[in-house]
């Protein structure tokens, strides 16, 4: 009786959330149009300064950012491969690229969905794969914001230096741990008979770290890669390196998960990353953000169109009959 109670209430908890994104996107858009004709001349500096930018330093930030996709999908050979599953890194790379535009349909799963479905034909079994994608989410989320306040912290950007940060970001590390964390999702899957949940019990410290490690390291290269893209523009000279790296690793990855109303975090991440840098013109720097999206879009368009290409002439392979159990989602 219970999963049936629980499918009867995701339709109007879903339609809920879709109309919520609605409004929320909807009030955005009538609300920045409203903010920077209300500060026209602001706007026209900040013009001057796009004009200006260090294009080398974009276009640096656009090339690095390819190598994302392939830390990404580094994470899922690691999860895989502890889950007993033996993928070719370079599957899981093309499954990465050739998803990417999933990411911008306004739902928080789709990107791993189409990631499961696409390496599901490769030949993986989707219980390790829905697990690992779950895994991704969980995992980065603490790695970010345990990363991303160690960093403000380090950039005097929290009050009380490191030690505030190094306590909290300790205590997210433990609470995503298998001894917390992976402890209570088992006990979970075993009452409702959750059978592809049922391997996080086979995590050790070990191999929760190893996820950390792929994580961490994902995170570093993207907040490489987002500095690059800011230090073309005089707006963002008078920030520390750790303080604006700090600020986008604890928003981009951290807010961005906990924001389901907001697509990707559009809309929060401008106008925190600026709060927590302290910025004299949050708006012009949060539109200096907003012009990071169109860069990973346009890297994400090039990728998603090369890899499609190469996909075409791969061999697909059979992939086993999958057990699904009722309540599961990828």
């Amino acid at each position: 009786m219970e999963p049936r109670r629980a499918s009867r209430s995701l339709p109007w908890q879903r339609r809920l959330l879709k109309w919520l994104r609605i409004a929320y996107l909807a009030l955005l858009a009538a609300a920045v149009p409203v903010l920077v004709l209300a500060r026209r001349d602001e706007m026209a500096d900040l013009l001057g300064d796009l004009a200006g930018a260090r294009h080398v330093l974009v276009a640096a930030s656009f090339a690095t950012g390819f190598v994302l996709i392939a830390l990404s999908a580094y994470f899922w050979l690691v999860s895989l491969r502890i889950l007993g599953q033996r993928p070719r890194f370079s599957d899981l790379t093309f499954t990465a690229a050739r998803s990417l535009p999933a990411r911008y349909v306004p739902l928080m799963v789709t990107f791993a969905i189409s990631r499961v479905v696409l390496m599901q034909r490769r030949g993986v079994a989707g219980g390790p794969l829905a697990l690992t994608a779950s895994l991704e989410m969980a995992v980065s989320l603490a790695v970010s914001v345990a990363y991303g306040l160690v960093l403000l912290g380090w950039g005097g950007g929290l009050p009380g230096g490191l030690a505030v940060p190094l306590v909290a970001a300790v205590g997210v590390i433990v609470a995503a741990s298998p001894s917390v964390a992976g402890r209570a999702v088992a006990a979970v899957a075993r009452r409702r008979g959750l059978d592809s949940l049922a391997p996080v019990s086979g995590f050790t410290w070990p191999g929760y770290l190893h996820l950390m490690v792929a994580s961490a390291c994902y995170w570093t290269w993207a907040a490489a890669v987002f500095c690059l893209y800011m230090r073309a523009f005089e707006a963002a000279d008078g920030f520390g390196t750790a303080r604006l790296a700090g600020a986008f690793v604890l928003t981009w990855g951290g807010l961005r998960f906990l924001s389901v109303i907001a697509p990707q975090g559009i809309g929060v991440v401008e106008v925190t990353v600026p709060s927590l840098l302290g910025a004299a013109d949050p708006l012009a720097l949060g539109i200096l953000i907003f012009g990071f999206r169109l860069v990973l879009l346009l890297r994400d368009l090039l990728a998603a169109a090369v890899s499609e290409l190469l996909a075409s002439r791969r061999t697909t392979v059979e992939a086993p009959p999958v057990q699904r159990s009722d309540g599961t989602e990828p």
